[in-house]
């Protein structure tokens, strides 16, 4: 399917966009807080593997494997946040153009809920979930196996 422009008008309020707004700055102060975490511990993996090279006796292969997968893990996750707070990021520039919230295939508005929960989405969830765009242009969180409410 293709992108649908929304249609001409359709944004959220200042006041909803003020909501979001915060939201996403709150996730952001969240995601800066998990990657310091996460730094840290990259820190503590990298500083005990360096004393233990220094050490008379060596550690065990297994446990320098142990090490590494966990230094390769801590990488992934630092790697997986910082996309994250690229994503926010593009959000509250979504907000700045008054754009934050319209479904990039239907043109549609997302349902709040889902842009309360997962600030960083630019699908409605009807999108998501089902693969296409409501007909009556309404996003509703309504799961596969079930009809819409009508």
């Amino acid at each position: 399917m293709v992108p649908v422009a929304p249609k001409p008008g359709l944004k959220y309020s200042d006041k909803d966009l003020a909501t979001f707004k915060a939201n996403i700055e709150r996730s952001k102060e969240d995601a800066f807080e998990e990657l310091r975490m996460l730094k840290e511990r990259l820190d503590d993996l990298t500083s005990s593997e360096s004393t233990e090279e220094t050490a008379i006796y060596s550690m065990h292969m297994a446990e320098q494997g142990s090490e590494a997968i966990e230094k390769e893990k801590t990488y992934a996750q630092i790697q997986r946040i910082q996309d994250y707070i690229r994503k926010l990021e593009e959000a509250l520039q979504r907000i700045t153009e008054k754009t934050y919230g319209i479904c990039r295939m239907c043109g549609i508005l997302i349902a709040k809920e889902r842009l309360l929960a997962v600030p960083v989405t630019t699908l409605s969830a009807s999108y998501k979930i089902h693969q296409k765009c409501p007909v009556d242009g309404i996003d509703r969180i309504v799961a596969k196996n079930t009809d819409a409410v009508k």
